[in-house]
């Protein structure tokens, strides 16, 4: 059977699902609003390197992520959620756009089913929303590993055998690099494992990936892999995860795009120091250490690496913080430009 039919064929049976014929309007339940807004200022220290072409950022202001989300279900089997907003990390910041939506068909509590655009599970960090993270954002590498909002059929599972123990799991067939699953493909295999100790987790996920790396109209096979843990126990929060990939654009003369391959790594703490006040109720400083290696396997040294340090506080008795952090390079090859340091000051809050 062909791909398309089987979209075809899953979207019949959400609609056979959706039957809500003998409802009347005063009986249909009305979503959830979620609303959030993350402002900042980004100022950048270094200087142009005119010989290589790296030009400094500019300091700016910027509209970093704002907005508003509808979660629901119709009757009992029909859960929906649609987020519409800006964001930096699918354009300029500047613009209203369809951030994510879904709609799934929920047989069984823990089984759901459905097509969505939204963040796939490749492990920790890459699954979650970029300003719900410790840091101000995800690693340097991440949307070289994986798309951001990416669109297709997702199967998802979360089971819990005790109050501490359990797990979570995702298939997804999604769009390709432009957007179609013609002649490409994004299928991934995200799995989590919550341990009986609590806090403490381990995940890690598989994605074949099919693109045309080479220009040349033949679709190339490529994959992505990472696995890592997290830990969130007694207020401090420990997370550290490893990702390795093969087909990636390559301008280097031996080594071609469709086996261009390359590994990265991350580690990350954080403590929270809880004060009492109902002004600042928290503190949260915290560090992550990144590093790309971005041709594993051409002669010579292709690594960068950065360290991340900041401080969070909590801002009255809603989810809103204000954060302050540094950037700063510490290894990147030889050859390479001086990369600027980056300061940024955030505030962000929602409901």
């Amino acid at each position: 059977m062909k791909r398309t039919s089987l979209f075809l064929l899953f979207a019949l049976l959400i609609m056979q699902f959706l039957d809500i014929s003998d409802i009347s309007a005063e009986e249909l339940p009305l979503p959830e609003f979620h609303s959030e807004v993350t402002l900042q200022s980004e100022m950048y220290f270094g200087d142009d390197d005119t010989i290589s072409g790296y030009l400094v950022p500019d300091n700016k202001f910027v509209i970093r992520h704002a907005v508003i989300e509808a979660v629901g279900k119709l009757g009992n089997y029909i859960e929906y959620d649609m987020e519409i907003g800006s964001a930096t990390c699918v354009g300029a910041g500047n613009q209203i756009l369809l951030m994510e939506a879904g709609l799934f068909i929920k047989p069984l509590d823990f089984l759901k089913a459905g097509i969505m655009k939204g963040h796939i599970m490749r492990g920790f960090e890459l699954h979650d929303e970029c300003v719900h993270l410790i840091t101000a954002e995800k690693p340097r590498f991440s949307f070289t590993f994986s798309p951001c909002h990416p669109t297709g059929l997702v199967i998802e599972t979360d089971y819990d055998f005790t109050d501490a123990m359990g797990i979570s799991a995702q298939f997804a067939y999604l769009d390709g690099a432009t957007g179609t699953f013609d002649d490409e493909h994004d299928i991934n295999l995200g799995l989590t494992f919550r341990t009986p100790i609590e806090g403490l987790s381990f995940g890690g996920f598989y994605t074949d990936w099919q693109q045309d790396f080479e220009f040349d109209g033949e679709p190339d096979n490529g994959l992505r892999t990472g696995f890592g843990f997290d830990m969130n126990k007694f207020d401090a929060h420990l997370r550290g995860e490893y990702y390795l990939g093969k087909g990636f654009y390559s301008n280097y003369e031996n080594v071609s795009s469709k086996d261009l391959e390359m590994n990265a790594f991350y580690i990350e703490g954080a403590y929270t120091v809880k004060t009492g006040s109902n002004i600042l109720p928290y503190v949260q400083p915290y560090v992550m250490y990144q590093s790309w290696d971005k041709a594993s396997n051409v002669d010579g040294d292709y690594v960068y690496s950065y360290l991340t340090t900041g401080i969070s506080f909590g801002l009255g008795e809603y989810d809103a913080k204000l954060r302050i952090e540094y950037e700063t390079p510490t290894s990147a090859p030889d050859d390479a430009p001086e990369e600027a340091r980056k300061l940024v000051i955030r505030i962000q809050g929602g409901i």
